[in-house]
Formats: C-alpha cells, structure tokens, sequence
C-alpha cells in the first residue's frame, strides 16, 4: 500500500507523520533533496523532472506513506508519476485562515502570502478528486475539527491505519458492482440515493435524533463516511417505526427495472427500510460520493445504461455519470446548499 498525504505548506502533514508506527514513513521533501542536492536552484522544469525520478525511486518500495504537494502557489508540482504511484492520496484540510497565520510566522513558507490561500487549498482538492476519479484512485479529505487544529491526531493516525489495512472506497464499489450485477437482468440499472431522495427526511436524524456536522466543510469523501460510521456505532438502534420516515412516492412510481439504493445513512435503518421496499441496499462506512461514482462508471463498463437519483453533493459525482441523472430539490424547489456554484447542465431537476 502506498499512501501520499497532501497538503498545504503548514498543514501539518510532519506532525502526522511522526505519529505513524505501523508503516515506514518517508519525508518527500527531504528525499528529494538527498536525490537531487541542487533541487531548489533547479528551474521549473528541473523540479519537474527531479519529482518524476522521485516518483520512479519511490515505485520500487512497497508499503509506505510520504508527504506531498499538489502545488506551490501557481507552479503545478504533481505530476503524472506521483498519480501512478499511489494507491491512495489523503489531503489534511486546514482552515484558511490557521494556514495564513501559520504561513505568517514561518520563514519558509511567509512568500506564500501573496496567493488566495483559500482558492489554492480548494484548488488542490479539487484537482486531485478529478484526477483520481479519472484514475481510479482512493482519495480522501481529513477535514479539521471546529477548533481549527489537530491538537489530537489519533483519529486521523486511525483513519490512516484503516486505509493501510485496506479501507477503500473503489474496492467496496466493485464489490457492490459484482453484487448488483449478480442480482440484475435487462440494459438499464437505476440507482437510488437513500435521504432525502427516496425518502423525504434524512433518517438518521428522524429515528435516531442525530445530527452530523461532519460534512459541513462539503467534502464528501470516505473519510467523512468512515467517521459517521464510527458515530453510529455509538447509537442505540431502535426498530424504525412508520411515519419515522415518508417515501417520495413520485420517485417510487418513476422507477422500473433493476434498482439499488446506495446510501451513506445509518446502516442498520436502511436495511429495514430496503427490506420493507424490496429494493436492495448497499451502505457502510465506505459509501461515499466517490464510491457512488465508482460504482456508475463500473457498471457502464459492463455494457449497463445507469439511471440515477439524488439529491446533495454526495450525489453529485454519479448523476453527472449517469446517462440520465435526476436531481431531487427541496420541497421548495431549491438545490441543496452543498451543491452552490456546481456546474448542473444535463442534470434534470425534479
């Protein structure tokens, strides 16, 4: 397993990394230079190709992680071998503001000032997310909590070990794929979204009385799904009771043919509600945007034509995907916050 974890200058992707024992760690920064001991005098194009013989130095290794940038400022420093190298990318978000603070008091990192540290991180993540949708790689976001710091990185060192250990989003979307396939006759297969899509609520919240504020940084990867999943372990299950939960008939009557619910939503409630429904569900910690999406593109490649439903970003990915993506608004029309300023052409609202 090769692991990369990005970030920006001052994330603090090193004091992480000091804290992981169970897979040799490698400081990509300080092997770079080992390798090329004129790297910072290189020009662009130098770096370029010193960060490609690194890539090619580290594919020889078998398991290990290593610190990374996907950018310093306006110059690009990913390259298509550190996209072939990994298995899977962790970016560490900080909040912009700790970052520029950070990025104040530091030397090293205060010419970083003069860029929009906001748009940069987002850039990067946005462009990492699209590359490893194209490459079929894990990528996940370590969003920080409401404090603005890691003082305690346990949960993370945690989420790391479980990536290690064999956590990922696109194994758990091939084995819903083989299932879903063993299950399915006919061309066209239908995916369903579970809150607010099938059903009105989201149901966690109706049944249980939870509310998460973990995708409030509008992520949306596995690591988001991992931790909700660690939260419900922590909740009684109580037998879901009618009208915990109300149906959208309208997307009931809609469908036809083979159809699956991939839901992020609390395990144990889905079950009952797919069973009561008699449509099979696939949830877990591993359900993500990204495993929906993963899903969707692996069933096209076995010839299937996907329709698919949902509601919220974490939708977003496998109704652009689809061949025919419908997109459930609020009950006043509106979009989900989640998806303000996403490029919606060829969705059809409903």
């Amino acid at each position: 397993m090769k692991i990369a974890l990005y970030g920006m200058p001052g994330a603090g992707k090193t004091y992480i990394l000091e804290k992981i024992a169970f897979i040799e760690v490698i400081s990509g920064s300080r092997l770079l230079r080992q390798c090329v001991p004129d790297f910072d005098q290189q020009n662009e194009t130098g770096r370029r190709e010193a960060r490609k013989g690194l890539a090619n130095l580290l594919a020889a290794k078998s398991d290990f992680i290593v610190d990374g940038h996907y950018a310093f400022g306006d110059e690009i420093a990913f390259t298509d071998s550190d996209g072939q190298l990994y298995d899977a990318f962790i970016y560490l978000y900080i909040d912009p503001a700790t970052l520029e603070s950070r990025m104040a008091i530091s030397p090293k990192n205060t010419r970083y000032l003069q860029y929009n540290i906001e748009a940069w991180q987002h850039f990067e993540i946005a462009q990492l997310r699209k590359y490893c949708h194209a490459a079929e790689k894990d990528f996940y976001v370590i969003d920080n909590p409401p404090c603005h710091v890691f003082e305690d990185v346990s949960l993370v060192v945690e989420f790391i070990h479980a990536v290690y250990n064999g956590f990922s989003c696109l194994s758990f979307a091939k084995s819903c794929v083989a299932e879903i396939l063993r299950q399915s006759e006919g061309d066209t297969i239908t995916l369903l979204d579970g809150d607010k899509t099938l059903i009105i609520e989201d149901s966690s919240r109706a049944v249980l009385g939870y509310k998460t504020n973990l995708y409030d940084g509008n992520f949306y990867t596995g690591y988001q799904s991992w931790k909700q999943a660690k939260d419900f372990r922590d909740l009684v299950y109580p037998q879901i009771i009618y009208p915990s939960v109300h149906l959208r008939e309208d997307i009931l009557w809609s469908i036809s043919g083979p159809t699956f619910i991939l839901t992020s939503g609390h395990t144990g409630i889905w079950k009952n509600l797919s069973e009561n429904l008699h449509i099979p569900s696939f949830c877990g910690p591993e359900m993500s945007a990204d495993t929906k999406l993963f899903i969707t593109k692996e069933l096209q490649k076995n010839g299937k034509r996907v329709i698919a439903y949902g509601d919220s970003l974490n939708d977003y990915f496998m109704l652009k995907q689809a061949n025919q993506g419908y997109l459930i608004t609020k009950a006043d029309g509106t979009v989900s916050r989640s998806l303000y300023g996403r490029d919606l052409e060829g969705l059809t609202i409903v």
